[in-house]
């Protein structure tokens, strides 16, 4: 999305001890396509980074040869993203942050938005992983209270380490700790496809694409049973008819985000993160164009709904 906002792209990773947040962060890392990766964690030493992937260390910074930068997340933490975001943000494409796995994701949401961060950079979603293996019930109370705020505060729930148990086990796992409607995929050894962070590039997409993923099912959007859809079209959009479909959209419906021309001139950006939707005025969209995006299930009614929908926002 770094050709559609100026502005720096926030992905939030969060989730209990053991969770996979670190493999999931390593695998971002590792198919980041040539995006330039800022990445902040609470403990440097706890991103098990591939010794082979490492050609400079100074200090707290940490150059990488595929472009990625990561640095320890030490002392308060909007100090420490402003601080990120003005050494290195113009070098990025996106930035990671980690949060401890004993940590509430809800406060660095809070933090990215403080005008003067979010100036700079805005929240895309917050990630929470959950480890499928791990008996929940043998937490204490306030463990499990802190595991379920994770959970209540992510735009998407991974459930992870889906290969070490059974799908009866998984499956009462998503009924004791998943709100009603969360929006959740399956996962083993955290390998969420990219496009779920990084979105996939639909600038060069014709009017209509649905994408089938032909990567490996380490990385497919169609290994966990999903879909991707861009739409693109010339000229404005009927804002009643976006306002109808967002509000109408389903649940299958994962992650969302657009780039919109309307017709007094404005150009808005709109995403779901954080459970809930955002949009904000764009003043350096030069194309003529809209552009949306969406990951979901693997529903042919699903799409075929959307599509129906989508018709009518140019009509």
């Amino acid at each position: 999305m770094r050709d559609m906002t100026a502005e720096l792209g926030v992905t939030v990773v969060a989730g209990f001890l053991g969770a996979g947040k670190t493999t999931l962060v390593n695998h971002l890392l590792q198919h980041s396509d040539g995006r330039r990766l800022g990445v902040m964690v609470n403990d440097f030493g706890a991103l098990n980074i591939d010794e082979a992937l490492v050609d400079n260390r100074r200090d707290d910074l940490i150059t990488l040869s595929n472009g990625c930068v990561c640095c320890s997340l030490q002392g308060e933490l909007s100090s420490s993203i402003e601080s990120m975001i003005k050494r290195r943000g113009g070098e990025l494409d996106h930035l990671l942050i980690e949060c401890s796995g004993v940590s509430d994701p809800e406060r660095v949401v809070n933090v990215l938005g403080y005008p003067r961060i979010r100036a700079r950079a805005r929240l895309d979603a917050v990630i929470t992983l959950v480890d499928a293996a791990l008996d929940h019930a043998d937490l204490s109370p306030a463990l499990r209270h802190l595991v379920s705020s994770q959970i209540d505060n992510a735009d998407l729930v991974v459930i992870n380490k889906t290969d070490l148990v059974d799908e009866q086990t998984i499956a009462q796992l998503e009924q004791a700790i998943l709100l009603p409607g969360s929006r959740h995929v399956r996962a083993t050894q955290a390998a969420l496809p990219a496009d779920f962070v990084f979105w996939p590039a639909s600038s060069e997409a014709p009017m209509f694409r649905r994408v089938h993923s032909v990567s490996s099912p380490a990385t497919s959007i169609e290994a966990l049973g999903l879909e991707t859809l861009s739409w693109k079209r010339e000229g404005v959009v009927d804002m009643n008819e976006l306002s109808a479909l967002l509000h109408d959209m389903p649940q299958q419906i994962l992650r969302f985000k657009a780039i919109v021309r309307l017709e007094d001139g404005r150009v808005l950006a709109l995403q779901r993160a954080a459970g809930r939707l955002t949009s904000w005025e764009l003043e350096n969209w030069q194309k003529g164009e809209s552009q949306l995006v969406f990951i979901g299930e693997n529903s042919p009614s699903l799409w075929e709904w959307l599509t129906l929908r989508l018709d009518m926002l140019s009509e």
